[in-house]
């Protein structure tokens, strides 16, 4: 029997590693831009996201520089072969589970909320405003927002899978991803908006309002995430 090993890579740092080997064998030179996410696609018969990941692992190994709105450009390095962030998850798929899961955690928040968590959600709404108004946005509070949710739901288990969730989107190449999608003035006021909705909701105790209200912020975000960029 002739059989093939099985690779179980994720399919994003599959491509990565073809865009290195050739970015390596001097298919593209230093600073020049690399074919569009249309052109990728079509040529590796895959996604324009899944590419997107793909170009995101490469600009965390060093090799290429995102542009958003423009495009992947190939950084000046020397000779060494740069890792590829192998054990990262792929951001599309982690947020596809926060998609099944935390509208319902926020549900029961409404109904489980202490005062405690209450004060937590409104200190970091207003740390999430006055960062917002400068022009950035900060990782911790959005999982602190999201993980005092969490904290409130009241199931241990769902606690724990959406802990598990938000230390993946931790990962290099989930940050890099969020920082390009944040850099969009418009995107970051929308989540502004949306987080105070979720909070307006999980205060008030109305369980359907705050499940919709998850479930609004995390569908912009995952339509945001599969929009060109180019």
């Amino acid at each position: 029997m002739k059989l093939q090993a099985v690779s179980n890579r994720k399919l994003y740092i599959q491509i990565a590693d073809q865009i290195r080997d050739q970015i390596m064998g001097g298919a593209v030179e230093a600073g020049r831009q690399l074919p569009s996410e249309r052109d990728l696609a079509l040529s590796l018969g895959v996604s324009r996201p899944t590419v997107r990941e793909a170009l995101i692992a490469l600009e965390v190994a060093g090799l290429v520089e995102v542009r958003v709105g423009v495009g992947a450009f190939v950084r000046k390095r020397g000779d060494a072969r740069m890792a590829l962030p192998e054990l990262s998850a792929s951001p599309l798929e982690v947020t596809a589970v926060r998609r099944l899961l935390e509208p319902e955690a926020a549900a029961l928040a409404s109904q489980n909320i202490s005062p405690e968590g209450m004060t937590r959600l409104a200190e970091t709404l207003r740390q999430m405003r006055s960062e917002s108004a400068s022009g950035l946005w900060s990782f911790d509070a959005d999982r602190n927002l999201h993980m005092t949710l969490a904290d409130a739901c009241g199931n241990s288990v769902l606690r724990e899978m959406l802990d598990g969730l938000w230390k993946a989107r931790g990962d290099e190449v989930d940050t890099r991803f969020h920082q390009h999608l944040l850099e969009v003035g418009e995107v970051r006021e929308h989540i502004l908006g949306d987080h105070e909705a979720i909070v307006a909701a999980v205060v008030s105790g109305n369980a359907d309002a705050a499940r919709s209200a998850m479930a609004k912020h995390l569908q912009f975000v995952a339509d945001a995430m599969l929009e060109a960029w180019e």
